[in-house]
């Protein structure tokens, strides 16, 4: 799963290079209103049924019919009501091509609804070699869409052409990848609506907290403000889509399936969340370090206003990694409703703090007032999952945290120095490449460095140190048996 979602984010990184290239903040910008909108008005259809289908373990085909129906169904209302709101939004933006993009990705949101309810089953069962196939065959019919498409049209219509596209080829590969055709049910209605109307709450709550930043700056301070937050929050955030987000979605039907055993889901619980914290945060450090690299090389100049933005969201990006987890912990123990409440918990806290940043400095100031709230929140979330967890002590969540905390903070003080030494003023971008070669090499050198030290002055405690090692010379193992039997 994380080869898979690396894949995706390798071609996605490549497109929004050469993307950004061709196009000008206020292209970015100008989608992400539209996309804002529909975020909103897709929250009514957000139950989480395939949540719902993996924690079943009776499931049957009417469960999967009655789920697939209900996509239908809602998406085609989505669709409605997004054509409707194009001109109210339009006005609300102050910016008439708001209207005609929303129709044209109404389409699109419209045809996601057929999309085939069977390859839940890859999850549930946990067959991740064919949900790797699936997902990385949807991006790269979107990239060889949307790339050509910006060299013709140079122009925000590359962005959402590829879109609409993307959604097309998703629900084609659905039918080609998996057998099941479903059929028109709502037998198991009552039963799929008492999980998921708890998904749904959470869906509300948590687009509020996340996308909240997009309408305030987008209102606040205009497209170029906001093609500058889009563009920064996505590689900010590459810590918790591009390395969390696929372990919690492999790891949440394993949770599902021991949710009975309280001791055995803890144990897992406490090695994921350390594997976790053992990726985020030297990920999320490091890119805040060497931002003022990354953006001149990534995006180009006309996007270094973006350096302090993505320094800032580098860090939310670490903080909602560590939390994260926890909600899957949630869904497998049939308590949806903990992560609404925290859901609710963190829009309070979220929303005052990007509305006065944004304010006082636009969208650095949202990106400040992200990255404080969430520092508000998280420790609040591990502590509620200190509760809800048979024997789990908050030393214990916090234990986990330690040793990668300090070597992440040795390794940003390290990189951000070269950063800032290798880094005079007056460099191309293909200048930069090499002192962001050189800070990225010692910077992974100083963290695992450190870790280990930590690890062996710590007595060598059973940790991510000790799975990662083990992962290590396991496959270290087989490629010496693969060379032998092939010399053989």
């Amino acid at each position: 799963m994380v080869v898979a979602r690396l894949t995706d984010r390798v071609l996605g990184f490549a497109s929004t290079l050469i993307l950004a290239r061709l196009l000008v903040p206020a292209d970015f910008g100008l989608v992400a209103m539209a996309t804002s909108v529909i975020a909103v008005v897709e929250v009514i259809g957000l139950f989480g049924f395939d949540m719902a289908l993996i924690q079943n373990r009776q499931a049957t085909r009417r469960h999967y019919d009655t789920a697939w129906t209900f996509n239908v169904i809602v998406r085609a209302l989505v669709a409605a009501i997004l054509v409707a709101l194009a001109q109210p939004a339009a006005g609300f933006y102050a910016e008439p091509r708001v209207a005609e993009v929303l129709v044209i990705l109404a389409a699109g949101v419209f045809i996601t609804g057929f999309e085939n309810i069977g390859v839940i089953a890859f999850r549930k069962e946990l067959r991740f070699g064919q949900e790797f196939l699936f997902l990385t065959a949807k991006r790269v019919v979107v990239f060889g869409v949307t790339v050509p498409l910006a060299f013709i049209l140079k122009s925000y219509w590359a962005l959402v052409a590829g879109m609409v596209l993307g959604r097309l080829v998703a629900v084609t590969i659905s039918y080609l990848v998996h057998p099941y055709r479903p059929r028109f049910s709502l037998a198991e209605r009552t039963e799929l609506f008492h999980f998921s109307k708890w998904m749904m709450v959470s869906a509300v709550l948590n687009l509020v907290s996340t996308r909240a930043s997009d309408f305030i700056v987008g209102r606040a301070a205009g497209p170029s403000a906001l093609g500058l937050f889009t563009v920064a929050s996505e590689l900010g955030n590459l810590p918790t889509s591009d390395l969390v987000a696929p372990i919690n979605r492999a790891i949440y039907p394993g949770y599902a399936a021991i949710a009975a055993d309280l001791q055995a889901l803890k144990r897992r619980f406490l090695d994921v969340l350390g594997l976790i914290a053992t990726l985020a945060l030297p990920a999320g450090t490091g890119i805040a370090a060497t931002a003022a690299l990354i953006v001149p090389i990534a995006l180009g100049p006309n996007w270094l206003d973006a350096i302090p933005i993505l320094s800032a969201i580098s860090f939310y990006g670490v903080l909602l990694a560590l939390k994260s987890n926890a909600h899957y912990i949630y869904l497998a123990l049939g308590r949806p409703r903990v992560s609404a409440f925290l859901g609710l918990l963190q829009s309070v806290i979220l929303l005052p703090l990007i509305a006065i940043g944004t304010a006082r400095a636009g969208a650095y100031g949202a990106a400040l007032g992200c990255l404080i709230g969430q520092a508000l929140f998280t420790p609040m979330s591990l502590a509620v999952m200190a509760r809800n967890v048979e024997r789990l002590r908050m030393t214990e969540l916090l234990g986990v945290f330690v040793r990668p905390a300090i070597a992440a903070a040795v390794m940003f003080g390290v990189a951000r120095l070269l950063a800032e030494e290798l880094n005079p003023g007056g460099l191309s971008a293909s200048g930069l490449i090499g002192p962001l070669c050189i800070c990225v090499g010692a910077g992974a050198l100083v963290y695992a460095g450190v870790l280990y030290i930590l690890w062996v002055m710590a007595g060598r405690p059973i940790g991510p140190e000790t799975h990662l090692r083990d992962w290590i010379f396991q496959h270290l193992s087989m490629l010496r048996m693969r060379a032998a039997n092939t010399s053989g």
